[in-house]
């Protein structure tokens, strides 16, 4: 039931939305939403329309200083208030009355109006984010000419459709990121560091395998090693101007491995995907939303965080299995638990919180193929006439 200080509610009149066959209030885009809205009058009333709208929309909004300047060309930052809205369908039905009639009264009882709205096929997912959201409401508003509307609202839950199948070769292509860090103002060997994945699109139920290969040529010892795997919103206003905000929430993250200096190490994670809403940064252009694999990377002696991302697509239909080589299927099944089924994706009615239903890290260790670099300590040009570097405990104060 919806309430501010334009619309109230009343003790004398009750009102509940029931959806057909559907309890939770659950579609997906082209569905048809049908239901019945209940209104209970305790006493007569007297109202100018009893109105039923459906709509859904996108909406943003936060507040930033902006800066601008004044009559005398004088230049200031003031506090100013950054939206934006786009609407994807909307229909109103008028059970009682119309929005420019004389006041009717409708008399105690129980009255019943059946509805049914068709959701567009390209409506994106319902999203609730810090800076915006996308939403689907049935409102039910009693209008009175003279005195505040009573509205009662309840929202539905929307799912787009997103088939990895549509765009096969893009979504088989491997993610790859790599990045060459030195120290000392560039004085050591190099830190380098690439992460990899099999492919680009997943769905729901699937597994990413993810490796990291450290190929630490310097004398500065690794730390550690997070993996995430993150959703990013990204929020975009519409007047005063043009302006975005980024939301990151970590759907799941590891800590993995150390490597000492000169020493080479490959690591593999095998990140579940829970039940989320798809990639989609075409159906909404106010907020869009994009996956990734962030892999962090943090020397000792050094406030440097290196940091790598790795796109990934997240649709709701999965790529045929026929189109994977067979040791990726062992991999998401090594992950899954191979004394159990495989993992569909989770009921639409009831998605749980991620990342509850996350799996325990399967990160690993090995020695990379080909020959390794030197273990030994080795005197570099810059370091001549000091003390040669010796590996040591890792301390977390450093």
């Amino acid at each position: 039931m919806g309430k501010d200080k334009k619309n109230k509610a009343s003790k004398h009149i009750r009102c509940d939305v029931q959806f057909d066959d559907n309890p939770q209030g659950v579609f997906r885009a082209g569905d048809t939403v049908s239901g019945t809205v209940e209104i209970q009058l305790d006493k007569p009333k007297k109202f100018r329309g009893i109105a039923l709208r459906i709509n859904g929309f996108a909406a943003t909004s936060w507040s930033a200083k902006l800066t601008g300047t004044d009559a005398k060309n004088v230049t200031s930052k003031k506090k100013a208030h950054f939206n934006g809205r786009e609407d994807y369908f909307g229909s109103i039905t008028y059970f009682v009355g119309s929005d420019v009639g004389n006041p009717l009264e409708v008399l105690a009882g129980v009255y019943r109006y059946p509805f049914t709205c068709e959701i567009p096929p390209n409506a994106p997912s319902s999203k609730e984010g810090k800076y915006g959201h996308i939403r689907y409401v049935v409102k039910l508003s009693l209008e009175r000419p003279w005195k505040y509307d009573h509205v009662f609202q309840v929202p539905f839950i929307v799912q787009s459709h997103a088939d990895l199948a549509l765009a096969p070769d893009r979504m088989l292509q491997p993610a790859r990121a790599e990045i060459v860090q030195t120290f000392y103002f560039g004085l050591t060997d190099p830190l380098i560091v690439t992460a990899t994945t099999p492919r680009t699109g997943y769905a729901p139920g699937e597994v990413i395998e993810v490796t990291v290969h450290v190929n630490n040529q310097s004398s500065v010892d690794v730390r550690s090693i997070a993996v995430k795997f993150q959703r990013v919103d990204t929020f975009l206003s519409q007047v005063p101007v043009v302006q975005q905000h980024l939301e990151h929430t970590v759907l799941e993250e590891r800590t993995i491995g150390r490597v000492a200096g000169r020493n080479d190490a490959v690591f593999e994670e095998n990140i579940l995907i829970g039940s989320t809403v798809p990639s989609d940064e075409e159906r909404c252009r106010i907020i869009m939303t994009r996956y990734e694999v962030e892999v962090m990377i943090r020397p000792v002696r050094s406030r440097k965080k290196l940091l790598l991302a790795l796109p990934i697509v997240v649709g709701t239909v999965g790529l045929p299995k026929t189109l994977y080589p067979m040791q990726l299927l062992e991999k998401e099944r090594e992950a899954l638990g191979l004394d159990r089924p495989p993992l569909t994706p989770l009921p639409l009615e009831s998605p749980p919180p991620y990342p509850d239903d996350a799996q325990p890290s399967t990160s690993r260790a090995f020695a990379a193929d080909g020959p390794t670099a030197p273990t030994s300590t080795e005197e570099h040009e810059f370091e001549k006439g000091s003390e040669p570097y010796t590996p040591r405990d890792f301390d977390e104060n450093d």
